[in-house]
């Protein structure tokens, strides 16, 4: 019997959801995009804290380096920003990360009752579909959204997952979240970042300006598997590249 699929648009929705044994974390914008790169480029892992002093105290006591933001902005001590562009290769290879953020590593710490959870984004989709259908269980996608609020572009990349799964026959959804994501997905798939921006119009401002912040946007938004790893905890809060 084919597994089931939940969709989670927001953490907030969480608590009224089946749990799942395989739970897929998205933060398209920009914490599951930056995350993948690091691990893609060679960092040895990436640890989610849901508060600023922990990665402080890493980096003092343990050298790790840290990265986030904290509502964008941004925090005082930080090696990095929650920038995907800025996980090169000479900047993060070998190194243990921390990171705190807005959405995406607080939607980590509410996730309870599960066997697995990796991170997706649309960097590693493919990767990411294709570690679903051997694990072969019934999944859950957690949007982490924006504000506590559901953001655009992590609800496309739970249509575009879960269409993957169904078309491979061993999955199945009577979850209307999941339906909804998918049929987003498909009205936006020829252009993601097109489709997003028109969705939601504050993004584009703000990525006009802050090039940064727009180089982010292009190449989380722009581009479609160029990495075939997938991020997996290996222990809790700290997911590792598999």
């Amino acid at each position: 019997m084919p597994h089931n699929i939940e969709t989670v648009f927001a953490p907030d929705l969480y608590k009224f959801h089946n749990k799942c044994p395989n739970v897929v974390l998205i933060d398209v914008a920009r914490f599951t995009s930056t995350m993948v790169t690091a691990l893609a480029n060679g960092a040895v892992c990436v640890e989610t804290y849901p508060d600023k002093e922990t990665p402080l105290r890493l980096k003092r006591e343990k050298g790790y380096l840290i990265a986030g933001e904290y509502q964008g902005l941004n925090i005082d001590g930080y090696d990095y920003n929650n920038s995907p562009i800025s996980m090169t290769r000479p900047n993060v290879e070998g190194r243990r990360m921390a990171f705190c953020t807005s959405n995406g590593t607080y939607a980590r710490s509410i996730v309870t009752d599960y066997e697995a959870i990796f991170a997706a984004s649309f960097l590693n989709s493919s990767a990411v579909a294709r570690r679903l259908i051997q694990e072969n269980k019934p999944v859950m996608f957690l949007c982490s959204g924006r504000s506590r609020k559901p953001a655009i572009e992590d609800i496309l990349l739970a249509g575009q997952l879960a269409e993957k799964l169904i078309e491979s026959g061993g999955f199945q959804t009577g979850d209307e979240s999941t339906n909804m994501a998918i049929q987003l997905y498909n009205l936006a798939k020829d252009n993601i970042k097109a489709f997003t921006l028109s969705m939601y119009p504050r993004m584009a401002y703000i990525a006009g300006r802050h090039p940064a912040f727009a180089a982010d946007i292009d190449f989380a938004l722009g581009n479609q598997d160029i990495f075939d790893i997938v991020p997996m905890e290996n222990e809790k809060f700290s997911f590792v590249a598999s």
